[in-house]
């Protein structure tokens, strides 16, 4: 089942996402963790978590961008696939438990690997 969205009025120049959606944190800062959970490849831009390198447990594609919640909810948006993610679940503490499950799902579904 496809859902199509209308754009119906830019909010921001296409240069400022590009700014927001890309990594800014100095080498040195990797790998990121919160507390024991460990997030290799994932770097942040300006309000998001960015995929900067895939590594070899991550489904994740290179320039992917999302955010997880306090209650383990997730989402991401893939530019390359024209895909938005929202995954929610209430489960504390935070876990990536969910996200790690279905994002390899979503991307065999779309069979562009």
């Amino acid at each position: 089942v496809g859902v199509a969205f209308e754009v119906v009025e830019r909010m921001l120049r296409r240069e400022t996402v590009e700014t927001m959606t890309k990594n800014q944190l100095p080498d040195e800062a990797f790998p990121i963790a919160f507390g024991p959970i460990q997030r290799p490849g994932v770097g942040f831009g300006l309000g998001f978590s960015v995929q900067v390198n895939r590594d070899a447990f991550s489904a994740s594609r290179i320039g992917e961008y999302g955010w997880g919640g306090a209650a383990s909810t997730h989402f991401w948006i893939s530019p390359k696939d024209e895909l938005v993610v929202i995954a929610l679940q209430q489960f504390m503490p935070f876990s990536t438990r969910l996200e790690q499950t279905i994002r390899p799902l979503v991307y065999e579904a779309i069979m562009d690997n």
